[in-house]
């Protein structure tokens, strides 16, 4: 009998775009804008663009350690940058603007969450939030192709900046990602956003646990992507004689695609991190 491992945090997902043979398109438009900086774009479309690839995969263990992680208690708001084209880096952004108005409610005028049941409760998406959404496809600076780096940064700085507070933008990557300091920045309540080319959303798949092994089923898209992270997981295998197997880091984000919302990414396959900023808005 399969169990399905919680990751020990509840994400629901649904599958959405699916074509007749079962297989879902996800669109991803990476781009070189004219001064050579990268650019971020990923959008989801039925029917075209690059398809997605299910990888299912196999690991036997005598022993499985889920004990390193953290889920930020609030993730993140799951607003999408709806009717902007190429605008993932803005839903990643706009996800961190949302996450923090629950502290300052000036981020986002004339918009706030609930406290239900003794909890905070994000307020639905509605004119107030794409107003922030279009405020900062234009402070990025996002284009055709999507939107930099550089204008990410600067971007989530400058709107910040004009609701009277400040945006501690961190860089967290070298020669790779700097794991410990995400990790640091993570639970001390901070957010993360990575630029990534190529990624696998382990979300669609799923993690099924069966006796002595897991099956891991790899959405794996091709494409330069922005996601913002609230959280992490680290799974460690181990065979009977207690050597370790395999090593599988997991941060739970924004994908940034409506079929998915909150999910995870998994770091150590299938996805290249090019750069990370951690985020604190005071």
């Amino acid at each position: 009998m399969k169990r399905v491992v919680s990751m020990l945090l509840s994400i629901c997902f649904v599958i959405g775009l699916v074509c007749a043979s079962g297989c879902a398109y996800i669109a991803v438009m990476p781009g070189i804008a004219a001064n050579g900086l990268r650019l971020y774009a990923a959008d989801i479309m039925p029917m075209g663009g690059e398809i997605q690839e299910t990888i299912t995969e196999r690991i036997d263990y005598a022993y499985r350690d889920i004990s390193d992680y953290y889920a930020n208690p609030y993730r993140v708001p799951a607003y999408f940058a709806s009717g902007l084209n190429n605008a993932c880096a803005i839903t990643a952004g706009g996800a961190v603007i949302g996450h923090f108005d629950r502290l300052y409610e000036e981020l986002i005028p004339n918009h706030t969450g609930i406290i239900f049941m003794g909890q905070y409760v994000y307020g639905a998406q509605d004119d107030a939030v794409d107003a922030m959404h279009q405020e900062l496809y234009t402070r990025m600076g996002t284009e055709a192709g999507g939107t930099s780096v550089d204008g990410y940064v600067s971007g989530m700085k400058s709107y910040v900046s004009s609701k009277n507070r400040t945006a501690s933008v961190t860089k967290a990557y070298g020669s790779s990602l700097d794991m410990s300091a995400c990790i640091d920045a993570l639970e001390s309540g901070k957010l993360l956003t990575l630029f990534i080319n190529g990624f696998a959303i382990v979300g669609f798949g799923g993690i099924n646990d069966y006796d002595g092994y897991d099956e891991i089923g790899n959405t794996v898209v091709q494409g330069r992507h922005t996601v913002t992270a609230y959280g992490y997981q680290i799974v460690r295998y181990y065979d009977s004689a207690n050597r370790l197997i395999q090593e599988d880091s997991y941060l739970y984000v924004h994908t940034g695609f409506t079929s998915a919302g909150l999910g995870y990414i998994r770091l150590n396959k299938y996805t290249t991190v090019e750069d990370a900023y951690i985020i604190n808005i005071t």
